[in-house]
C-alpha cells in the first residue's frame, strides 16, 4: 500500500510540474530538455504562441531560453543566445511579451529590462 501511495504522489508531482509550460493566453514555454524529447527540430528552448500545445507555428523567442515567468498580462523571459546547437553566446538577453497586444520588447539588456518593467508596472521576477 505504501508503494502504491508513493507512486501516486510521484505521478501527481510530475503532472503538476508539467503545467509550467502553459503561460496563459495561448502562450507556451518549451524547455530545452523537453524540446529534445518531443523532437523539436532545433533542440532549443522556445516561447511560442499557439492554440494547441506542441504546434510551433508562431515562435516568439527562440534560442536558449533559460527562465520564464508570467502573469495575466505579461511574460518575461531570460535567454542566452545560441551560436550553434551546443554553444551559447555567453550574453544574457531579456524579453517582455505583452500578451493582449502580442507585443514583444527585446532583446533587452538587464538595465533596459529593469527600466521597462518599472515603466510597464510589471511585478514579476525570475526565480
Amino acid at each position: 500500500m505504501k508503494k502504491a501511495s508513493l507512486h501516486i504522489l510521484i505521478l501527481l508531482f510530475i503532472c503538476f510540474s508539467c503545467n509550467d509550460r502553459e503561460l496563459g493566453n495561448d502562450y507556451y514555454f518549451l524547455p530545452k530538455y523537453e524540446s529534445i524529447d518531443v523532437g523539436y527540430p532545433n533542440s532549443e528552448a522556445i516561447v511560442y504562441k499557439s492554440n494547441q500545445e506542441y504546434v510551433y507555428s508562431d515562435i516568439k523567442i527562440q534560442g536558449d531560453v533559460l527562465e520564464v515567468n508570467f502573469n495575466s498580462k505579461y511574460i518575461i523571459a531570460k535567454r542566452n543566445p545560441l551560436i550553434n546547437r551546443d554553444e551559447n553566446l555567453g550574453l544574457i538577453e531579456y524579453y517582455i511579451i505583452e500578451k493582449k497586444r502580442d507585443k514583444i520588447f527585446g532583446p533587452l539588456t538587464e538595465e533596459s529590462f529593469d527600466k521597462k518593467t518599472v515603466e510597464l508596472k510589471i511585478n514579476l521576477e525570475f526565480e
